[in-house]
């Protein structure tokens, strides 16, 4: 109990933040993109864009873990 983790653990920590990362990035960068596309100013719609970026990333966070046990699943096969 020296705090190391077992290389399963590990694997899902990984893929629990990578996931919410790009979540968040996707969010973030779609919702800015709408903003210039309405002609608007990214930063005066910031408060929008990280709270959909926020929800992104914990969407992404919750999906990750799961996309990887069925890759696993899928392709151990």
């Amino acid at each position: 109990m020296g705090g190391q983790m077992d290389p399963e653990s590990r694997g899902a920590l990984k893929w629990t933040l990578w996931s919410a990362l790009l979540s968040f990035a996707a969010f973030a960068g779609v919702t800015a993109t709408q903003a210039v596309a309405e002609g608007g100013n990214p930063i005066e719609h910031w408060g929008v864009i990280v709270a959909l970026g926020v929800i992104g990333g914990t969407v992404g966070g919750l999906v990750g873990p799961m996309i990887r046990g069925i890759s696993f699943r899928f392709f151990k096969r």
